[in-house]
């Protein structure tokens, strides 16, 4: 993470509060990202967000020095209206507030009689009524009573809808948990500027970790009784319904992240706020149509029990799990780097992957990564791919560790494990973690070829595959 330093020319839109005063600007930004892209981007938003159009940028970002931070300073202090800013005078103080995430905005101003060069900070109004009704929202949504049962044949039985998990608590979650504790990515992506542009991990209770309200008691316990109650062998039915089980939990949460934009965009009036909501919508509504489309597959094969419709490859490992997880992902690139599908062509039918741990007889446990037979184009290549680094003599435990860490946000930690790693193998971790969800960071065409290497240790046995001709 760095500081970076952007200049644009500006004019006032027509609601900005300045607009009769004010002909030009130059705006000098100063702000945190992980790359000049990712802070260019965030200044490019917050810019709009305060009512201004970028004519053109006079300086594109540049990492910022110790001068740069120094003639800061003597701009905030040579400004009496700024004096609330008492760690200006302090440049360590300084540094540790761009390290949270802080954007400063400064505005040389061309007046429509004249030049007015006294610069002032520019501030974003908020309104609480508004932030109080994005929380009740969040609240509301993650209330039981506001489950449904994603069953298929979902009816007059559903009458007692239960925070269901996602991933197994007696023979999963309890297997790494240290007094009831794991270690989990704290909060969410709308709390990187509170984590200082970074998502870290902390402990929490097994008990409500992964959890989602999307079945009823009854279906709940007469599906996934097969993989609940008996160890992985596998056979596939199980196969088919852990992965399924992964597919309801995506299509349940991209469902409440769809009803939570709709809220946020009634209750925001700023254009460049709506226009940012507007595009994650388009975004949401794309990626829950395929997710809809592949529930809809894979609930044809459960009507029919036509489990083999599953294809699978199945890593066993005789160690003691350090982590277990439970997701999906849509494959965008291979272990080679190559791309497979684009992810932002919202005309492309996407195929997707699952993955997760799932433990088995003698204390082992298994990397299970599954996939529909409608998705095979993609995932047999995919799949390709993890074998070509296997032959040629990648490590499987970092290949597979650099898999989840990167794809599956499902995931509680072994405190023990987490906690006997070094800071540099713990800073390495949530940055790979943070790189990959963060919005204003590109995924990287190689981000599968390399990273964490060392970390897990993993250890896994011969794979067991179903016929997919690799």
């Amino acid at each position: 993470m760095a500081i970076f330093f952007i200049t644009f020319q500006v004019v006032p839109t027509t609601d900005n509060e300045h607009y009769d005063m004010i002909e030009s600007a130059i705006s000098h930004c100063w702000t945190v990202g992980y790359d000049p892209q990712s802070a260019f981007l965030k200044a490019q938003f917050y810019v709009s967000k305060d009512n201004w159009k970028i004519k053109n940028v006079e300086n594109p970002p540049i990492e910022v020095t110790e001068e740069h931070l120094l003639t800061f300073c003597d701009l905030l202090e040579s400004d009496t209206e700024l004096a609330h800013f008492d760690f200006a005078r302090n440049i360590k103080s300084l540094k540790e507030e761009f390290s949270k995430g802080a954007i400063y905005f400064f505005y040389e101003f061309l007046g429509r009689e004249g030049k007015i060069k006294k610069p002032i900070i520019l501030t974003s109004s908020s309104n609480q009524s508004k932030l109080s009704a994005f929380i009740d929202k969040q609240r509301e949504l993650a209330k039981k009573e506001n489950g449904r049962c994603l069953h298929f044949d979902s009816g007059n039985k559903c009458n007692e809808i239960i925070d269901a998990h996602s991933i197994q608590r007696r023979k999963s979650l309890s297997s790494i948990a240290e007094y009831g504790q794991i270690y989990v990515v704290a909060g969410a992506i709308s709390d990187l500027k509170k984590n200082g542009e970074k998502l870290i991990y902390k402990k929490a209770g097994i008990n409500k970790f992964s959890t989602f309200s999307g079945f009823c008691k009854h279906h709940d316990n007469e599906l996934f009784k097969v993989i609940d109650e008996s160890p992985l062998i596998p056979t596939e039915q199980q196969v088919f319904l852990y992965a399924y089980r992964s597919l309801c939990r995506a299509v349940f949460v991209k469902e409440n992240s769809l009803e939570l934009i709709n809220s946020q965009i009634k209750h925001h009036d700023n254009k460049a706020v709506k226009e940012l909501l507007n595009s994650n919508k388009i975004a949401t509504v794309f990626g829950l149509g395929n997710l809809n489309r592949h529930k809809s597959e894979y609930d044809n094969s459960l009507k029919n029990k036509s489990y083999s419709d599953i294809k699978y490859v199945l890593f066993i490992s005789k160690q003691k799990p350090s982590v277990v997880f439970s997701g999906l992902f849509w494959p965008d690139f291979d272990f080679l780097g190559r791309q497979l599908q684009n992810l932002r062509d919202y005309e492309t039918k996407l195929e997707l992957i699952t993955i997760c741990s799932a433990p088995m007889n003698d204390n082992n446990w298994g990397f299970l990564i599954a996939w529909h037979k409608n998705s095979s184009i993609i995932c047999n290549s995919f799949m390709e791919s993890l074998a070509t680094a296997i032959y040629n003599k990648c490590d499987i435990g970092d290949l597979l560790f650099r898999l989840v860490i990167s794809n599956c946000e499902n995931l509680a930690i072994s405190p023990q494990w987490w906690e006997k790693l070094s800071e540099d193998h713990k800073e390495k971790i949530s940055s790979r973690v943070t790189s990959m969800a963060h919005p204003d960071i590109e995924i990287k065409h190689n981000y599968l070829m390399h990273g964490l290497e060392g970390i897990s240790q993993w250890q896994f046995e011969e794979p067991i595959s179903s016929r997919i001709g690799i």
